[in-house]
């Protein structure tokens, strides 16, 4: 997925995002281009019906998006924007119907000393902006409105580091989408129709070994990385190993590259020796994304695992649905299970087989396997 080093191609919604975006619900600001500055907040809703109630009404256009409107009309040019996606625990909760078939607990993966883990978290807020002022704020004024509601888990303030490089030095984003690829790898389609023009999104938060990064020779860390490191080129395929990180992060289908949308940002604390990239890839599926983790941790095959795993550990994971922007303001509208013991219960993979309603909307208030009037 290229997951560490090939994350920060600039990206924007544009006249090549075409036939499936016109006929797709509004997704989120999934596909805004990327920022100077960014704040990741994971955070796990209390339990209580007040709780979850507090979340949802978060959600509509006088909450969330309010708060977008409100704190960014103070630097027009500042982008800020902010996707929130949410667990399978917490849509089943939040919602109270049909899950979105690639919904699921986050899998972890374990070979050898390497493990892929996965941590607490209901609710995803992705905030960016050209200012980190703007995203401070913002998140600020999101604790404000539901902090007694849930409690954050985990907050990374990532930041651009130089010529879009990350902390161990290399170029991150060369290989993102643009435009429609951008579109097609990120937004679903037609083939989830009652969940068209929301997203599945992966984060990790990775912690680098610095010391023992820097002790590698140049030669070594482009052979892991699988790109020069002063001037971005990728490695020509008959010297590249095997193990590369853009090698097995490479996913092909029927001769095709699959891609997926990611928004990686630095982040440390120098004086607690935390020097890490936060991940996060967007696709329409998300099996395309634990694929790459697989191969990554795992290996391709089996054994031949990302050499970057060496130095790096993931210390985060977590797997979010990010509904449409109607649908995540249709969510204030609706009543959920309130407590969401039952509904948590659920299959992990159980398939959504709901029909949509005529509109695109998920009638929230009927979620619970009811028909939509024709």
């Amino acid at each position: 997925m290229r997951v560490l080093a090939e994350a920060r191609t600039g990206l924007v919604q544009d006249s090549r995002v075409t036939t499936d975006a016109a006929e797709s619900p509004a997704p989120q600001a999934v596909l805004a281009p990327l920022t100077k500055a960014a704040i990741f907040l994971v955070a796990v809703v209390r339990p209580g019906s007040d709780h979850a109630d507090a979340v949802r009404a978060l959600c509509g256009d006088d909450g969330l998006a309010a708060l977008v409107r409100a704190v960014g009309f103070r630097d027009l040019e500042g982008y800020l924007s902010c996707v929130t996606g949410f667990s399978a625990t917490a849509w089943d909760r939040l919602a109270g119907g049909p899950r979105p078939a690639g919904l699921h607990p986050f899998r972890e993966l374990r070979s050898g000393s390497r493990h892929a883990v996965a941590t607490p978290g209901d609710v995803l807020f992705h905030i960016r902006a050209s200012r980190m002022d703007l995203c401070f704020e913002l998140a600020t004024q999101i604790m404000y409105k539901i902090g007694d509601a849930v409690t954050v888990v985990d907050e990374v303030h990532g930041f651009r580091y130089f010529d879009d490089r990350d902390i161990i030095g290399f170029v991150d984003g060369t290989e993102n989408p643009v435009g429609q690829d951008a579109f097609d790898a990120a937004i679903i389609g037609a083939e989830e129709p009652m969940f068209a023009g929301g997203s599945y999104v992966i984060v990790q938060k990775y912690l680098h070994d610095m010391a023992a990064w820097n002790a590698l020779t140049t030669e070594q860390q482009e052979n892991i990385i699988g790109r020069r490191k002063l001037d971005d080129i990728e490695l020509d395929d008959s010297v590249k190993p095997t193990s590369a990180h853009n090698a097995l992060t490479t996913i092909t289908e029927n001769g095709q590259e699959v891609d997926i949308l990611r928004d990686n940002m630095p982040f440390g604390q120098v004086g607690n020796g935390e020097y890490g990239t936060y991940f996060i890839g967007y696709a329409r599926s998300p099996a395309s994304t634990e694929q790459m983790l697989r191969n990554m941790f795992i290996g391709r095959p089996e054994g031949n695992y990302d050499r970057l795993l060496d130095v790096s550990t993931a210390v985060t994971g977590g797997l979010f649905f990010v509904p449409s922007a109607p649908l995540l303001e249709s969510l204030a509208d609706g009543d959920g299970d309130g407590g969401g013991e039952a509904a948590a219960d659920a299959p992990a993979d159980e398939p959504s087989v709901t029909e949509p309603a005529r509109d695109g909307s998920l009638n929230i208030g009927s979620l619970r396997g009811a028909s939509h009037d024709e």
